[in-house]
C-alpha cells in the first residue's frame, strides 16, 4: 500500500485486536488470563508472553489478528495443560496498557477446555 508505514500497520493491528477481544463471547469456567506484550521492533511485530518466558515475531508475514490470537492461545494452552489447575492465572491481574505507541500490553483470555486431556 502506498503511503502506509509499518507503524501504521501496527496501530491498525492493535485496534483490530482490541475490537476482536471486546466482541468475543467466552463464558467458559476454564478461562485463564495471560498478559501479552505486543511491540513493534525492527519493522516486525513482536509478541512476548512473559509468564511462559517465550516470545515470537511475525517475520515478514502480514499481521493477522486471528492467526496471532490462535498462536498465543495454543502456546498458553499447551504449556498450562501440564500445570495443576490451581496454578492457572484465572484472575485478570494486569490491566491493558499502552507503554509507548510501539509497545502495548493486552490481557488475552484462553479457554483451557480446548487443551485438556481427558
Amino acid at each position: 500500500m502506498m503511503g502506509v508505514t509499518q507503524m501504521d500497520q501496527f496501530t491498525v493491528f492493535m485496534a483490530q485486536l482490541d475490537k476482536t477481544l471486546a466482541q468475543e463471547q467466552l463464558s467458559s469456567t476454564d478461562l485463564v488470563y495471560v498478559p501479552v506484550t505486543f511491540s513493534f521492533h525492527n519493522q516486525r511485530l513482536q509478541v512476548a508472553i512473559n509468564m511462559l518466558k517465550t516470545s515470537f515475531n511475525q517475520g515478514n508475514n502480514v499481521f493477522g489478528v486471528p492467526d496471532i490470537l490462535d498462536r498465543i492461545r495454543m502456546l498458553v494452552g499447551l504449556e498450562l495443560a501440564d500445570r495443576p489447575q490451581s496454578r492457572w492465572p484465572t484472575k485478570m491481574t494486569t490491566q491493558q496498557l499502552t507503554i509507548t505507541p510501539h509497545k502495548m500490553v493486552r490481557v488475552i483470555p484462553v479457554d483451557m477446555r480446548a487443551y485438556q486431556v481427558e
